[in-house]
């Protein structure tokens, strides 16, 4: 029989800000190596490497080896949603530089918010797919919502709920202090908006994505939304 949780290795973690550097680089749903991580979160390789494989001991990430290098990665959605939860109401330090204003900017306008999209934009995104009537109050699909993500966004809805993920998420986005859609859903739209060139994401660095000429097309036509 299991002991109850051992809830104190959650509050050492995210008593530590060198940990809470490394699991939010790891936020952006990409693999990375601990030297990879070390340059992200300014914090020496020893320490990163130190803290990864406590990490790995909690399974709370995956690692994965290609070659010579060891590449990782967030493993728990437990631990996902827990880091979006508590962003929100945790306090706000201000931008130590006018470099570090300007990608905070960007990030507050439109950001990828783990495998979903957040910010000014990924807000408006949700709230029109709502208002539209193809998400109900709790974010789940409607039927009208079912036939416009099959029949325009071209997703398979059937395939999306045998994840073993929560199907629909309400993300309450740290900037915007209003939800944003994540879980499969949330994930499948991000990626369609890759797939058909409506976003991109180029700089590795940061969670920043840009809207396209077609996105901003696309948003007007089909969801109605304006971005000035």
């Amino acid at each position: 029989m299991n002991e109850f949780p051992d809830i104190t290795t959650i509050a050492k973690a995210l008593s530590i800000p060198s940990k809470m550097k490394i699991l939010d680089a790891l936020m952006d749903h990409k693999r990375h190596t601990a030297t990879e991580l070390s340059k992200l979160s300014h914090i020496t390789p020893q320490t990163v490497t130190y803290h990864l494989n406590e990490f790995l001991k909690n399974d709370w990430i995956g690692m994965e080896k290609s070659g010579r290098f060891h590449y990782f990665f967030l493993e728990d959605n437990n631990v996902v949603e827990l880091l979006e939860q508590l962003s929100p109401v945790s306090h706000q330090k201000n931008a130590h530089s006018k470099q570090r204003a300007l990608i905070l900017e960007k990030d507050e306008l439109f950001r990828s918010c783990y495998d979903h999209m957040a910010g000014h934009i990924g807000v408006l995104i949700t709230t029109a797919l709502t208002q539209k009537g193809y998400l109900d109050e709790t974010f789940n699909l409607t039927k009208t919502g079912e036939f416009f993500f099959q029949d325009t966004l071209h997703i398979d809805v059937d395939k999306l709920r045998k994840q073993k993920r929560h199907f629909t998420t309400k993300c309450l986005d740290w900037s915007e202090r209003q939800h944003h859609i994540g879980g499969a859903v949330g994930h499948a739209i991000l990626l369609t908006f890759k797939l058909n060139g409506w976003v991109v994401q180029n700089n590795k660095s940061t969670r920043a994505l840009t809207l396209t000429t077609k996105g901003t097309n696309f948003l007007q036509t089909v969801l109605n939304i304006n971005i000035e």
